[in-house]
């Protein structure tokens, strides 16, 4: 990352170029320009029988319904090469050839699930290989064992089916804002996103059948970091090598030919996705890594591609709408731009301004230099910039993400930052600020952020599905409180680290209390209301305006 000698902001060029358009619209109300959701969105498919109400539909005949592993000797051998492991983590490497062997030699098969691989890779016998690999070691060796997809089996969605009904409801909104454009007669344009993904295509069919099941032309857009860069270089033809470097992802030629000559021939255009997205009622990011979105869209200078200008303007313009899920919502921010962390790391050693480490780094010795694998870090230069108002953090309580939110916050002095819980949206104007929010739990606002070492503090505002407002880049304006009683409760935890402590313990200030104290391992929350304050349950969930929130690192002589 760059961060000295920079062109004018990235926020600031693309308001010029979007400016011109903003006086010659008409503010519709109800208009909303972006949809942000927080992500763990679980629908039924073919690959994903657990997650349907019913799974007779299935047709293993002609649907893709799990992903197949070649553990013969030959493919054994390439997964184990020197080619593909580095040289001090030679002792891994060959524990893994034997782990592999020992797989093969129990199951006596050649070809086998991934989920009956992980079953065998995780018995005692081979359960420390198992632990000692890194993500991105496990990944390496599932995708040089993986057997080619054919693209006469798709992965099917059944939205219908679903088991969880607040992910088809919040799906099915978005095929709602995505219409917002078009006339009744037409089917809106959808280009999806997969460029967060190590793997581009391993999402290409759930996007596709998804959105197109719920009524929209679904069509992928391939452009993503490799493709920019094979383009910088002259190297469409070996596309494959750049996603290794890039990605770490390996033999995606191989496994998925179909998609990936179409990205090759993609890629070898030059420009194709000018006419894509000059023909797009609507474009959804999908999630996975923030960063490696944003390297798709902005130059290494931090100033915005030609293709993200054009984005914004039509944004502007309302002739496309944009959505994005998990790291494909906190993507969009024109604000610090959150890309790892955890609440306990934040608390204790603060933020870094860098490139996230990779994950597991700890175990193949990769993370970047004043980082581990749980280290808060963002860019300070934000994402894509589609959304001025606050930065964007995603599967918020469900994870504690409070805590590196409001650290965030307080490291970079902005005003406003919001989190999104899963299951979640969360619809905004950009012209007025107007907001409402959908699904299954609740949006977390925080504002005036301050922090000391190991401590961090801010007010905070928390509403649920069904709840609506208008805010300012500096914070809620108005909030109507949602009244409603379908928001699904789980087995409430005090764990405000990692789980839902925080917004499970504070209905407690819904009645007569007007503080409540948690303590987590080394860790104090302090969360309170005051005459300031309003307060309203909605389905048994404390919805609080006003309110103020303090967490500190306290060892244990300090508690």
């Amino acid at each position: 990352m760059k961060f000295s000698g920079m062109k004018p902001s990235l926020t600031a060029a693309l308001l010029l170029v979007a400016s011109p358009f903003v006086a010659a619209q008409q503010n519709e109300d109800d208009y909303r320009h972006v949809y942000l959701s927080g992500g763990a969105l679980q629908l039924c498919s073919s690959f994903n029988p657990n997650n349907c109400d019913d799974a007779d539909w299935i047709d293993s005949d002609n649907m893709r319904t799990d992903r197949y592993l070649n553990i013969s000797e030959k493919f054994r051998i390439e997964a184990t090469s020197d080619r593909v492991w580095s040289a001090y983590r030679e002792e891994t490497r060959k524990k893994v050839l034997d782990a592999l062997e020992l797989i093969h030699k129990r199951i006596n098969e050649d070809i086998v699930s991934e989920r009956v691989f992980e079953r065998e890779f995780t018995r005692r016998a081979t359960l420390q290989t198992y632990n000692s690999l890194s993500d991105a070691e496990y990944a390496k060796v599932i995708d040089l064992l993986e057997v080619p997809m054919s693209s006469s089996f798709p992965e099917i969605v059944n939205v219908e089916e679903s088991l969880d009904k607040a992910s088809a409801k919040v799906f099915r909104r978005f095929a709602d804002f995505a219409e917002q454009n078009v006339s009744n007669e037409e089917k809106p344009v959808v280009y999806f996103s997969t460029a967060g993904y190590r793997d581009p295509y391993s999402r290409i069919d759930f996007y596709q059948s998804t959105l197109s099941q719920l009524g929209l032309e679904a069509r992928w857009l391939p452009l993503d970091e490799a493709v920019i860069a094979a383009r910088a270089e002259n190297r469409c033809s070996e596309l494959n090598s750049l996603q290794e470097e890039l990605f770490g992802a390996y033999d995606r030629n191989r496994v998925y030919r179909d998609d990936y000559q179409r990205q090759v021939e993609f890629c070898e255009s030059g420009d194709a996705e000018y006419e894509m997205l000059a023909n797009a009622d609507a474009v959804f990011f999908a999630g996975n890594n923030a960063n490696q979105i944003r390297n798709a869209f902005v130059k290494d200078d931090n100033s915005p591609s030609e293709l993200l200008r054009m984005m914004v303007a039509r944004v502007q313009q309302k002739k496309l709408v944009v959505g994005g899920t998990s790291a494909g919502t906190a993507v969009l921010t024109a604000k610090p731009m959150i890309s790892n962390g955890t609440t306990a790391s934040a608390i204790k050693n603060g933020s870094v301004a860098t490139n996230p480490p990779p994950f597991g780094c700890d175990l193949d010795n990769t993370c970047p230099a004043n980082t581990g694998p749980d280290t808060l870090t963002y860019h300070p230069f934000g994402g894509l910039s589609l959304f001025h108002f606050a930065s964007l953090d995603t599967h918020f309580s469900e994870r504690g993400r409070h805590g590196r939110l409001v650290r965030l916050a307080a490291d970079s002095t902005t005003p406003l930052s919001i989190g999104i819980d899963e299951n979640t949206a969360m619809l905004v104007n950009l012209e007025k600020g107007d907001f409402d929010i959908i699904g299954e739990r609740g949006v977390f606002f925080v504002e005036n952020a301050q922090g000391a070492a190991n401590a961090v503090a801010a007010t905070f505002h928390y509403l649920v599905a069904g709840a609506s407002g208008m805010m300012s880049p500096f914070g809620i304006q108005t909030a109507e409180f949602a009244d409603g009683s379908n928001i699904v409760q789980s087995e409430p935890t005090t764990n405000f680290l990692t789980d839902r402590g925080l917004i499970d313990s504070m209905r407690v200030l819904c009645g007569e209390r007007k503080e409540m104290t948690l303590i987590n391992k080394e860790y104090r929350l302090v969360a309170q209301i005051d005459d300031s304050s309003r307060t309203a349950t909605a389905g048994g969930e404390c919805q609080i305006i006003n309110g103020k929130i303090g967490m500190a690192y306290q060892p244990e002589e300090q508690l």
